[in-house]
């Protein structure tokens, strides 16, 4: 809800919630999340070079990418990372 000032006020899920409740539900969402977040893990194991590949040129990055060092384009590391995809039976 925009309020006089422009600025957004936000309102959380749990407001008017007992305490009590409040915590059960924060307790629920967290281990949910715990959850999700092995799941994602998991999955992100599971993935071969192909698929992550695959995934990766499905990306569209807005904007420059950022470098850790903006002289040096990082061809060394993309010739290991193709050399390695060749590499595998």
């Amino acid at each position: 809800m925009l309020n006089g000032t422009g600025n957004w006020r936000c309102r959380l899920y749990t407001d008017g919630m007992n305490p009590q409740d409040k915590k059960k539900w924060q307790a629920e969402y967290y281990a949910k999340w715990e959850a999700l977040e092995t799941i994602r893990a998991r999955e992100l194991a599971a993935l071969t070079d192909e698929e992550a590949f695959r995934i990766m040129k499905t990306l569209n990055v807005p904007g420059t990418p950022c470098r850790e060092r903006p002289d040096w384009s990082g061809l060394v590391e993309q010739q290991a990372i193709l050399h390695r995809r060749r590499s595998k039976p």
